[in-house]
């Protein structure tokens, strides 16, 4: 009798302790963010709304609709700007997975989130059609805001997937964002030429 109860008071104290490790899962998660940290990445935990949002998952048992939030991990890289980055406008951009792809442009069921910027750099625009189909399959979002670009994704990939991203992350942020006219540099704002 005494041996069943001080395995007993050993279970009660052991399993706290084991359930606290990480899994298998969260172990591979945690390389993969020291992976992208190392190669200039930030990673942050976040939600979005979620692109698809009529879903049943966001019915509350009640038949109320829920707010379509979608916790996912954004990896984000700051696009590297020159002496005249103020002089620069910003293009802010959206991708997003969808059900179905409103954008006969882009691959599969990418599309954007509202339309397409006119001011956005074409040669920005052509890669990103080119790579996105390289990504992830569970990246859900991928944007451009204030000159941060990011990556959202539930990564639940293998270690490649952060290779994918890093370099989709770096051609995002070596192309222009922006269409620049000739000799934009060289004009004030009243169209003469500056001294």
């Amino acid at each position: 009798m005494v041996y069943i109860i001080i395995s007993v008071v050993l279970l009660l104290i052991i399993a706290p302790i084991i359930a606290v490790l990480p899994s298998a899962r969260q172990k591979q998660q945690m390389s993969m963010r020291r992976d992208a940290l190392a190669l200039g990445i930030n990673v942050e935990l976040t939600s979005i709304l979620d692109p698809i949002p009529k879903q049943e998952k966001y019915l509350s048992s009640t038949g109320m609709q829920l707010e379509p939030s979608l916790s996912v991990t954004a990896y984000r890289m700051a696009r590297k700007m020159s002496q005249s980055w103020r002089k620069i406008p910003t293009v802010n951009w959206a991708i997003e997975r969808r059900v179905s792809n409103r954008d006969p442009y882009l691959p599969d069921t990418w599309s954007w989130e509202k339309k397409k910027p006119e001011d956005i750099s074409g040669e920005l625009v052509d890669f990103i059609v080119a790579e996105i189909i390289s990504l992830p399959d569970d990246v859900v979002r991928v944007d451009e805001i204030n000159r941060i670009i990011s990556v959202y994704w539930h990564e639940r990939s293998d270690a490649d997937g952060v290779q994918q991203i890093a370099k989709f992350l770096d051609g995002c942020a070596r192309r222009p964002q922006v269409k620049v006219d000739i000799g934009f540099e060289d004009k004030s704002s009243d169209g003469n030429e500056r001294p």
